[in-house]
């Protein structure tokens, strides 16, 4: 803009001082004209005087030093030169204009002596004329001059009209172009006011009224700032995903949450149809039932081994007053595994109830019946009703435990307890069962203190080294580890049993999963135990690795972070 002005500015200056040149030229030119003329009539009077008293040669002598700018020539009646102070034989001038019209002047370009000049005639008392001619090349030289000191001048007047006129727009602009910068920042939320220019009273006022308008805006660019953060905020740490359609289906809305769950690259398809978004056929179908009918819908969609139920709600007006369509995207996956584990839970609780339940109903009718004649087959299915009784028992009393575990509800009384007296006291406890199974038990336990429930310990303890006793081979080992770092408890039992499956190593911390179940029933075992353990660990935020060969054994390592239990 500042060149523009600038530039405009020079043109006008320019323009102003050719046409003053040229006027001025012109006018000169003219002025000129009148006193040459003027002082031509003056030439003819003296002239004439003279002409009273000498004859025409005299006169030309007596102003021969005149000759480089008068010339004076004699013509008579007949046009015929008589005497010509600056030529010779020259032709009859009665056809000349200046003689034609007697006492107009004319300037015209003499052949004879190759020049342009001003001529002024005058008829004489004898009806001869007389006429005075001077060169107007006289004239031109000074016009030259003329225009050779405008130009000087015009240069020096645009020089110093380049220098002071930048200097003007400099100062004229400066509000326009601080108030540039300071729109600049208006985006930032920044306000910053435009100092007042005292000498510009024209432009304070506008200066006034732009700082005004400039901190409406910078509070309203803030304010909305502020409240776009808030909403992004809140739309991208929510546990759900949020995606919002305009009226012709398109992406207008997107969190963070189904960004990275679709892995949606935003910048490129935004704005784009929701094909690009949702590939689930059956998504898709609900998205256009919901368009075509504007009826609310949900559904239930797996991604990525993760459940989701989605609302697909219509909208009739969104903030641009056209109709949408809202999907909210809600992770369902835990209610699903509790409900699978619920229902797993009820058909293995059952099926294991049911074959105690059968062997006791059945023994019972035998003896009430009277089927039983002998007192020894009595006993004997008496014992054998006792024993799926306190099956039973232990698969109930086991249930109740892992769901307290489950449900955090046990009423956990911490105490100090010393975990070699404890490792000793289950040794003692399960060397019967041990000796039943010719398994030799080796306990390398610290002796220190920890400050934990005794129940949850005791159970952790008791499941893994009876499981290892349970499953281990005839003849075989056991050994018992507790040891700490710097971070956890460590406890690792280990066996040289049947060992576990590679496919079966992730499943056996899964109520009621057995590796060997005609094993684990013949032995009494429940399926619960290793569940026990897990749900105990992480009460503890803890962690349990297992690590199993076939026919091998298999080792269990239990880690306990020392700050949850306050080791002594």
């Amino acid at each position: 803009m500042k060149r523009k002005i600038s530039f405009e500015f020079i043109i006008l200056i320019f323009s102003a001082l050719v046409a003053f040149t040229i006027g001025a030229t012109f006018f000169a030119r003219s002025s000129i004209n009148n006193v040459t003329e003027l002082n031509l009539e003056k030439y003819l009077e003296i002239i004439k005087i003279d002409y009273e008293e000498l004859t025409p040669t005299e006169i030309i002598d007596k102003y021969s030093d005149l000759d480089n700018y008068l010339r004076i020539t004699f013509i008579d009646a007949q046009g015929e030169v008589t005497a010509d102070s600056l030529a010779e034989d020259l032709d009859n001038h009665l056809d000349r204009p200046e003689i034609a019209n007697i006492g107009e002047a004319y300037i015209r370009h003499s052949d004879t002596l190759d020049i342009d000049m001003m001529y002024l005639a005058s008829a004489l008392n004898d009806g001869s004329y007389l006429r005075v001619a001077v060169p107007i090349t006289s004239i031109l030289g000074f016009l030259n001059d003329f225009i050779a000191l405008s130009i000087v001048i015009g240069i020096i007047i645009i020089i110093l009209s380049i220098m002071s006129s930048s200097y003007l727009i400099k100062q004229s602009l400066k509000p326009l172009s601080d108030t540039k910068i300071i729109l600049e920042n208006i985006n930032k939320g920044e306000f910053q006011e435009i100092l007042p220019i005292i000498k510009y009273d024209e432009i304070n006022g506008l200066i006034k009224e732009i700082n005004q308008i400039n901190k409406t805006i910078s509070n309203n660019i803030a304010s909305l700032k502020s409240e776009k953060l808030k909403s992004d905020f809140l739309l991208n740490h929510m546990n759900q995903g949020i995606c919002v359609l305009d009226e012709e289906a398109r992406i207008v809305l997107l969190n963070n949450y189904l960004k990275n769950l679709y892995n949606f690259n935003i910048n490129y398809n935004i704005n784009k149809d929701y094909r690009y978004l949702f590939r689930d056929e059956e998504i898709q179908k609900a998205i256009k039932k919901v368009y075509d009918e504007k009826e609310n819908s949900t559904l239930v969609a797996i991604l990525d081994d993760k459940y989701y139920s989605i609302s697909i709600i219509y909208s009739d007006k969104d903030w641009s007053f056209n109709s949408s369509v809202i999907l909210i995207y809600s992770d369902i996956t835990s209610a699903k595994n509790i409900e699978i584990l619920k229902r797993d839970f009820f058909v293995n609780a059952s099926h294991e109830l049911k074959s105690p339940l059968t062997t006791i109903i059945g023994s019972i009718d035998i003896i009430s019946q009277g089927m039983a004649k002998d007192e020894e087959t009595i006993n004997d299915l008496i014992e054998r009703i006792g024993s799926e009784a306190k099956r039973m028992n232990n698969l109930v009393m086991d249930m109740l435990t892992l769901s307290e575990y489950e449900t955090k509800n046990q009423n956990s009384q911490r105490q100090v307890v010393n975990m070699q007296s404890l490792a000793q006291e289950l040794v003692e406890n399960l060397s019967v069962l041990a000796d039943k199974n010719k398994i030799l038990i080796s306990s390398n336990v610290e002796d220190f203190n920890i400050f934990i429930s005794y129940e949850e310990i005791y159970q952790l303890l008791k499941n893994l080294i009876e499981n290892a006793i349970k499953y281990g081979k005839v003849n075989g080992n056991v050994w018992i580890n507790v040891e700490q770092d710097e971070q956890h408890l460590i406890i690792k039992i280990k066996d040289d049993g049947i060992g576990i499956p590679k496919v079966d190593l992730n499943r056996v911390f899964e109520r009621f999963y057995r590796v060997d179940k005609a094993r684990s029933r013949s032995t009494g075992g429940t399926g619960l135990g290793l569940s026990i353990v897990k749900h105990i660990v992480l009460n503890y935020n803890g962690h349990v690795d297992i690590s199993s060969e076939e026919d091998e054994g298999t080792e269990v390592s239990v880690y306990l972070p020392k700050k949850e239990l306050n080791i002594l």
